[in-house]
């Protein structure tokens, strides 16, 4: 698809937004060897970076309401890539944790985005790709910090830190780790939303 890809910017900030037009629209796209799409992956991921999660939990994670979450939920379910277990808290709920084929799922499907993005690099000095990491990651703060609620991107952050190394490469520069995070002490996220409403409404779906 090549919509817009012929437009010419006026300035560099509309250069910077057509920019991620084309790159988003790819990285959403199925890539050779996928099987899940871009929403399946993104929930897998929150999965993968958070361990086992209420439907309101994961909702808050993602940004999105409890029905379309839930409508995630189902469609990975019967695909055998997440499965809902007791909640040890609360006799009377959930939680949506990742089977080991969803595992697999996810690092496949990162690895092969991983793959593209060195492949568009070649020729690149390493310089150049650090220089390209560190002004992506300074740009990616500025905005979230315009458009996040605190905190609510951290788990992100950590997950990825976490999951890197198995996907055959270092965690990145600058960012946090598990390990950090604990000697913090525990982490307080306020994003989540209501939680009893929105498991009774996947509990009833069962």
């Amino acid at each position: 698809m090549q919509v817009n890809d012929a437009y010419i910017p006026e300035t560099p900030i509309e250069g910077v937004m057509h920019a991620f037009t084309r790159i988003g629209r790819r990285l959403k796209a199925k890539q050779p060897g996928d099987t899940i799409d871009h929403s399946a992956h993104v929930v897998l991921f929150a999965l993968r970076c958070n361990g086992a999660l209420r439907l309101s939990d994961l909702a808050g994670r993602l940004e999105l309401d409890a029905s379309t979450t839930s409508r995630h939920v189902r469609s990975l379910e019967q695909l055998g890539l997440v499965r809902r277990s007791p909640d040890p808290d609360d006799g009377r709920a959930f939680r949506v944790e990742l089977t080991e084929q969803g595992v697999e799922q996810w690092e496949a499907s990162a690895r092969h985005r991983m793959e593209l993005l060195s492949a568009a690099m070649e020729g690149w000095s390493e310089e150049d790709v650090q220089t390209f990491e560190r002004l992506m990651t300074r740009f990616a703060d500025g905005v979230a910090a315009l458009t996040e609620a605190p905190s609510s991107g951290a788990w992100a952050d950590k997950g990825w830190a976490a999951v890197a190394p198995r996907l055959g490469r270092p965690a990145p520069a600058g960012r946090r780790t598990e390990q950090d995070s604990a000697a913090d002490g525990p982490s307080t996220d306020n994003t989540a939303v209501p939680r009893e409403n929105t498991d009774n409404n996947l509990e009833s779906t069962r």
